[in-house]
């Protein structure tokens, strides 16, 4: 068994072990299962319940895959074939129950935490693990104080919010300008989550750099607002061109309908991260998800070694296409598990400086992000690069930069079928 499944309870001497998805005996803890050499605990703190529970299965089911093939391969051979063992914690999409949860994974010994898919949460549970010296790697968070603080122990594999966002918009602007288009009206719809209102800064400085004009730059509570009608109604009445944001998955479900629905139809419409990057969105929406832009730093599509088995993979096993939530998570363990076998210990101090001193290229160990790995002082990953996709035909296109673009994007958008 590779994986083991944490419940939240309000005590953590409470709290029930589940292996493999059935209760274990009382006497099988945490530290149990770490004394032996053959077996380093990794934990996932994220959301399988809550607003961002969508994106927190996705990680989940993503790091009990990387340690099946990461075992599979042999496990660390420099440590005598060591397995990794997944578990995973909820923060139930809160940063306090985060906090909870990463204090709970350092007392039954986890060698390594991801999490938090959720900035908020990671913000505060890292400061935990940075205390105890216990590595932190978070997998899609991008606001940029996460590491800002000086942290030691604290890493991010993928781009900020500014490179993000200020692509994103540069693609909107090259695309209008080579088209002789004139719109240039802009309009910024975000959850009020701290990405998504460092993404409407990001994107706020961005378009200013652009020359682009800001019409409206709005902001919902996520989690509760059920109805974009109003939002999406000033948009059209004030004829924003271009609609970008950061937005959940069922947000961003419901504004494009609510678009489609009111007869709203920018010339351009995408995200930072988020919806318009998830399969969900697409399988939500079918015909509807097609020309949305979204930013990423990964595509199935990519000539990457050993990519096209892992992407055949995914589809067995989750019967859905591989995208960036699966491969950010999987881009973890792969620092991980090259970690612990340049470093031979799981101990914290030294399985921290091995984490630093990463050097991966696509597809060493299933890393399957653009340019591979390695973090510079802040712990951020210098190598890390945006691209830009848009959905075309059901499936995630890039089209930004040239270099790894695969078919041209469709500008300006079409109507609504």
């Amino acid at each position: 068994m590779s994986s083991v499944k944490l419940s939240k309870a309000k005590s953590v001497r409470r709290r029930e072990v589940l292996l493999g998805g059935v209760a274990a005996a009382a006497s099988l803890g945490m530290p149990g299962i770490v004394r032996a050499a053959e077996e380093i605990l990794v934990a996932c703190v994220i959301p399988l319940t809550g607003p961002s529970a969508q994106f927190g299965q996705m990680s989940w089911n993503s790091a009990q895959l990387s340690a099946e093939l990461m075992n599979a391969a042999g496990g660390v051979k420099s440590m005598g074939g060591a397995k990794i063992r997944v578990a995973v914690l909820d923060t139930e999409t809160k940063p306090e129950i985060a906090v909870t949860q990463v204090e709970a994974a350092i007392q039954r010994g986890a060698a390594a935490i991801i999490g938090c898919n959720q900035s908020a949460a990671t913000i505060v549970a890292s400061q935990v693990a940075e205390r105890n010296e216990v590595p932190f790697l978070t997998a899609y968070d991008i606001d940029p104080t996460i590491t800002a603080r000086g942290f030691k122990y604290i890493f991010r594999i993928t781009p900020l919010t500014g490179n993000y966002s200020t692509d994103l918009l540069t693609t909107a602007k090259e695309l209008l300008d080579k088209n002789g288009s004139t719109a240039k009206r802009l309009g910024i719809l975000s959850e009020n989550s701290v990405t998504g209102q460092g993404v409407n800064k990001a994107l706020t400085s961005a378009a200013q750099k652009l020359g682009l004009e800001i019409v409206h730059t709005e902001s919902y509570d996520v989690g509760s607002t059920q109805n974009f009608a109003p939002f999406i109604t000033k948009m059209k009445s004030d004829h924003v061109d271009i609609l970008v944001g950061h937005n959940r998955v069922s947000d961003g479900i419901q504004i494009n309908r609510t678009a489609k629905e009111l007869g709203y139809n920018p010339s351009f419409m995408g995200g930072v991260l988020g919806a318009a990057n998830t399969r969900d969105y697409i399988e939500a929406l079918g015909k509807d998800a097609d020309n949305i832009f979204g930013t990423d730093s990964f595509s199935s599509s990519l000539n990457i070694p050993g990519l096209a088995s892992v992407v055949q993979r995914v589809r067995e096993k989750f019967n859905r296409v591989m995208d960036v939530g699966v491969a950010s998570v999987m881009a973890d363990i792969a620092v991980i598990w090259d970690a612990l076998e340049r470093g031979k210990s799981a101990k914290g101090k030294d399985l921290r400086d091995a984490i630093a001193a990463t050097d991966l290229k696509p597809g060493d160990r299933n890393f399957f992000l653009l340019r591979g790995a390695k973090f510079n002082d802040k712990g951020d990953n210098e190598r890390a690069v945006t691209i830009i996709t848009q959905i075309q035909g059901g499936n995630f296109v890039p089209v930004w930069p040239t270099e790894f673009a695969k078919a041209p994007a469709v500008y300006p958008k079409p109507h609504w079928s």
